[in-house]
């Protein structure tokens, strides 16, 4: 099979509609049928190159197309993933919600008194630890605010 860049196509197309011969030489307009088939050629150069810039173009397009497909393969699978953990964090938190709810329906205040007391704990904790972290190591509040007095009265002494 000849290349498309092998055949003309307009040839093939037009030639056979005036038996082969070109109408304007039989007339005996050579110079005119010179210019006509170079303007013809240079048209079809021009299609040539835009139809090869079209064919790049349909590539890179053909490129993305299978790039987006194998992200959303790859986002497919990740959401069904969090799908079935979302499945499980939700009948995990359906039975914490049923042995909350047993719980507070039992008679007697023992479990209710663990539980208060558990968070006491864990919020007393939490502001010890909270107060530690803003003070400087090996400071203490006592220090911190005799720090600020001394430093106050250097400045008003400065500024005198």
């Amino acid at each position: 099979m000849p290349d498309r860049f092998e055949v003309d196509h307009r040839a093939a197309l037009f030639g056979a509609r005036f038996g082969g011969k070109d109408p304007a030489r039989r007339a005996g307009n050579t110079d005119e049928s010179n210019s006509a088939a170079a303007s013809r050629e240079v048209l079809e150069r021009q299609n040539d190159a835009q139809i090869d810039d079209l064919e790049a173009k349909v590539a890179q397009m053909k490129e993305i197309t299978r790039g987006i497909g194998t992200e959303v393969k790859a986002s497919t699978s990740m959401l069904e993933g969090m799908g079935v953990n979302f499945d499980k964090a939700g009948s995990l938190m359906k039975s914490t919600v049923s042995n909350l709810s047993v719980m507070m329906k039992a008679k007697g205040g023992k479990n209710m008194c663990k539980m208060v007391a558990f968070m006491v704990a864990v919020f007393l904790l939490l502001y010890f630890m909270g107060g530690r972290a803003t003070r400087p190591a090996g400071t203490t509040a006592v220090n911190a605010s005799f720090q600020l007095k001394q430093n106050a009265s250097d400045e008003s002494v400065k500024s005198r």
